[in-house]
């Protein structure tokens, strides 16, 4: 297998190497010519590169951006429109290759396809005197390549690029097709900040596919892709679907919060067996010090080695990033989660003692040892809460909701119940050994002491997991997965 070098919109450093091997059972049908060709003309010299001043079309060439194996891109002007634009030119010398030529057009249909503000347009596809060139947005800006080869970035610039590339892929699913070439040379940032999704060159499905063989998996008719990024099914071509995307936009995020990719090897055979089986790597905490764990529990799970042990799809993976990123996930601050503790807890002490006075006045029985109900009555009122609504009545307030830790949903009845127990548990059963040994004045003396060091401990425990910061998370949410965040909007759809 020989690598073949990529091209992106307008990157002007050097793309990383992509795979592009046609398997035996590959068959190409590379259409003859575009709706938009002229009848005739002259030919272009083969491999000629194009001056200042070039007219292509309504297109006029003002300076090379960047060259690959599928051609060269340049910055134009679309004198129609009087606005800059990128085009991709490929020669004749090139043009001739039904493979390279199908590729191409391949690419401009796919992404034309894909309407979304994080995915680079196609405006036009034609030939002229042997060329055959597509006009595209032309985005300046740096691509996660370039961002990252100065430094690593941050985690929240990170995210939120991932995230706008998890947007555009997943418009370009629900389109039906698979980019196969994720990688952080095709995702640029443009002079606002928004991440687009380009070159579509080596995308495949479409509603009228042939590659389709079921359940949204898509048949590899050739062998393509980066090996640095390339998800094991897909390197071993086999049908894939869009979680051999979300895999390699997991390589994208680590190289970007790491300085490297996950894995190095000296040929694609080496890095497609790393890939495979060697464990996943750990991002260093001297790049990412308050979320390498977090970022790297993400990044394994995008990168899970067996398809089916990693995000099912874009709205999943979406959600956990949400929930990780600082920007979208604020961690509920510590005066609001406090005042809506003792709300509910008020809410617990109101239903017990109305419940004791009830059986008092029908019985007369003693009903002086409530602590031991009130803190058993508050647990089944937090876990029934938590799960049913994701938040309390208390959290309702103060607009705070309950949430898992990796995707952002409701926590389950294991999570929910997990959660009481560890708020609750040490506390209920200093109450119980309290009202168990009254009178005992040595044991009363020390199990007072070990309640007053237990609820200074939670309101340690309190302060701590109310930074703003997705790794600190109080012992209670940590043994069950989940945390206490303001109430988030809906995610895009």
């Amino acid at each position: 297998m020989q690598p073949e070098l990529d091209d992106t919109a307008v990157a002007a450093a050097p793309p990383a190497p992509a795979l592009a091997t046609t398997l035996p059972a590959a068959a190409s049908h590379a259409p003859e010519h575009t709706a938009t060709m002229p009848p005739s003309g002259p030919t272009a010299p083969p491999g000629a590169g194009l001056s200042a001043g070039h007219q292509l079309g309504h297109f006029r060439v003002e300076r090379q951006l960047g060259a690959g194996g599928m051609g060269e891109v340049y910055l134009a002007t679309d004198l129609a429109l009087d606005r800059p634009v990128a085009i991709k030119v490929l020669p004749d010398a090139l043009a001739r290759d039904p493979r390279r030529r199908e590729r191409l057009i391949r690419e401009a249909r796919a992404q034309a396809r894909v309407v979304h503000p994080n995915v680079g347009h196609i405006y036009f596809i034609g030939e002229e005197r042997g060329l055959l060139f597509v006009a595209m947005e032309y985005v300046p800006g740096e691509t996660l390549a370039q961002r990252a080869a100065t430094a690593p970035m941050s985690t929240d610039d990170a995210l939120a690029a991932i995230r706008g590339a998890a947007l555009g892929l997943r418009e370009a699913h629900r389109a039906g097709f698979l980019h196969r070439d994720v990688k952080p040379s095709n995702l640029m940032i443009d002079g606002h900040g928004v991440l687009k999704v380009l070159d579509f060159g080596l995308a495949a499905g479409g509603p009228d596919a042939a590659e389709q063989v079921g359940d949204g998996a898509i048949a590899q008719t050739s062998l393509v892709g980066t090996p640095l990024y390339m998800a094991p099914e897909q390197a071993r071509g086999e049908p894939i679907d869009a979680r051999a995307d979300i895999y390699a936009l997991g390589a994208t995020l680590f190289h970007v919060v790491s300085g490297r990719p996950p894995f190095e090897g000296a040929s694609a055979a080496e890095l497609r067996d790393l890939h495979s089986s060697a464990p996943r790597p750990r991002i260093p905490a001297s790049t990412q010090p308050r979320t390498a764990l977090a970022l790297g529990e993400l990044c394994a799970r995008m990168m899970a080695p067996r398809a089916e042990d990693r995000f099912a799809g874009y709205d999943e993976l979406i959600a956990a990033i949400d929930v990780l990123s600082t920007s979208r996930t604020r961690p509920a601050g510590f005066w609001a989660r406090s005042f809506a503790t003792l709300l509910d807890f008020g809410l617990a002490v109101l239903a017990v003692a109305l419940v004791a006075g009830l059986v008092a006045m029908v019985s007369g029985a003693n009903t002086s040892l409530l602590g031991p109900y009130i803190l058993a009555a508050f647990a089944l009122y937090q876990t029934a809460c938590v799960r049913r609504w994701g938040r309390t009545a208390g959290k309702a307030l103060f607009e705070l909701e309950v949430v898992r830790a990796d995707t952002g949903e409701r926590p389950t009845w294991a999570q929910a119940i997990r959660r009481s127990a560890a708020m609750v548990g040490v506390p209920l059963a200093l109450s119980i050994l309290h009202e168990a040994t009254r009178g005992v004045d040595i044991v009363g003396t020390l199990t007072n002491f070990v309640e007053s060091a237990v609820d200074f401990s939670l309101v340690v425990a309190l302060a701590f997991a109310s930074q703003r910061s997705h790794g600190k998370r109080a012992l209670w949410d940590r043994m069950s997965g989940t945390l206490v965040r303001y109430r988030a909007a809906a995610p895009a759809r």
